[in-house]
């Protein structure tokens, strides 16, 4: 038998095999139509909207494991690294005119397919048995035959497709501090509304007491508000760079000096009205008009935090009043709790807006900030006042979990040690490989002069 003769044999076979596996149906590409419930059930195969037949399949599943060997040891110790990637192969064909699927020409449904495996991303692939599947495809192999005539060849190797992103829920952190010091808030109003009510019976010496600690913390908050409108605040707040004297913290874009005058002087106007307010009401307190007396002191502390520029200087200057003791006895015990636990909230809030250079910086703010909370607990707790102790202890744990969560994606601050004076340049080349860091690093060691930096010091690791 010649030659030709056998190729004309052999593609007379594959043709008759393609056109009995589309009579009967049995072809794997999931279209046939014969009795029984296992072809019943098969899908018409196709990739992005592109049928095909199936002859055959095979797919890949299973664990993905590390196994590892010791020394001296019969055993090993296999671990478990999650599910491994689901991998499917096909081999199919492409078949003119099908009396299943259609098609027409067989270059046609070529050119179709090719243009579907040539797409960008993920795409659909309908299996005949394993249903619909979203898929990346790795290897598409098409083959022409002389032999096969109006029929083609065609291979596929897919993986199959997982989210991007891990799935988890993320907590609003930001909005649960702020609810949780809302609450407290609340709570510290009314023990003090409580406690002031039970001291008035005692008759005028209580109010004196009360009026005498109101414009203790006045004063104390004037203080705390000259440092934080000063000039140097407003200053470095402007945008551009003025030496390291003068750090920025929190720059507003497009903002100018009159402006920052003007705002200073609107802030400082808003503290000056709210201590009026806490004043007048103080010196008319009683059974009816604690309630007044606990709502001035709140909005007072809220004013005072409002006039500082950037939570980092929130933090520095209502830290003092959150921490202060000097009042241990008398009706001024209870001015003094809501003071600082008014302060404790406008705490949080700025800690919860605010952003850390390092590792460092937000551990030890979290641990002073925690510490803060734990004396005031104490003190709850002490008092019998149940739901403001609950709202610390909520407090607490929200705001440590924030500063520990953000923290652990921060760099850390490291010791840098030189045998000899280094300039601040040279010394960011080095260790960042970065020349515009400079500033940073003189801003963290604080030298005499940039261009003699001290010979130990501390700077960020990365």
């Amino acid at each position: 038998m010649s030659a030709t003769s056998a190729y004309r044999n052999l593609a007379a076979g594959v043709s008759k095999v393609a056109s009995a596996a589309e009579r009967l149906g049995t072809d794997l590409a999931g279209f046939g139509s014969a009795p029984g419930p296992w072809y019943s059930q098969l899908q018409r195969a196709s990739f992005r909207g592109v049928p095909f037949g199936v002859l055959s399949s095979d797919s890949q599943f299973g664990r993905r494991v590390a196994v590892h060997e010791y020394p001296y040891r019969d055993s090993v110790w296999v671990e478990d690294l999650g599910r491994a990637p689901r991998r499917i192969s096909l081999i199919g064909f492409l078949v003119e005119d099908s009396a299943v699927y259609g098609g027409g020409s067989v270059l046609t449904q070529r050119d179709q397919l090719q243009r579907a495996c040539e797409g960008e991303g993920e795409g659909e692939l309908v299996h005949p048995t394993l249903g619909r599947k979203s898929v990346a495809l790795l290897r598409f192999r098409i083959a022409e035959r002389r032999d096969l005539g109006r029929v083609c060849e065609i291979a596929f190797q897919f993986v199959e497709a997982g989210r991007l992103l891990y799935p988890g829920s993320v907590a609003d952190r930001a909005a649960e501090i702020s609810g949780i010091a809302d609450a407290l808030g609340l709570a510290a109003v009314a023990d003090f509304v409580s406690t002031v009510g039970t001291l008035l019976r005692e008759g005028g010496a209580v109010l004196r007491q009360i009026v005498g600690t109101v414009s203790y913390y006045v004063r104390t908050v004037e203080r705390y508000i000259n440092d934080a409108t000063n000039l140097y605040n407003a200053i470095r707040d402007l945008p551009g760079e003025f030496g390291r004297f003068f750090r920025a913290s929190g720059t507003r874009s497009g903002t100018t000096l009159p402006a920052l005058k003007k705002t200073t002087a609107t802030a400082r106007g808003g503290v000056s009205r709210s201590a009026a307010t806490v004043t007048r009401a103080a010196a008319v307190t009683g059974g009816d008009t604690a309630g007044n007396t606990a709502t001035a002191i709140a909005a007072h502390v809220s004013a005072a935090a409002a006039a500082a520029a950037t939570p980092a200087d929130r933090i520095r200057l209502l830290l003092p009043l959150a921490t202060d003791s000097s009042v241990t006895a008398g009706a001024g015990v209870p001015v003094a709790a809501l003071y600082r636990r008014a302060a404790i909230a406008e705490l949080a809030r700025a800690a919860a807006g605010w952003e850390p250079a390092s590792y460092n910086e937000a551990v030890e703010v979290r641990d002073r900030l925690r510490d803060v909370i734990d004396a005031e607990i104490v003190r709850a707790g002490d008092g019998g006042e149940d739901a403001t102790y609950l709202a610390l202890r909520q407090l607490r744990a929200a705001l440590v979990a924030d500063l520990t969560e953000r923290a652990a994606d921060l760099a850390r601050l490291v010791s840098v040690i030189t045998a000899t004076p280094q300039p601040a340049l040279v010394l960011a080349q080095r260790l960042y490989q970065d020349p515009a860091r400079a500033d940073e690093l003189v801003r963290e060691a604080d030298p005499i002069h940039p261009a003699f930096m001290p010979t130990a010091f501390r700077a960020l690791a990365e």
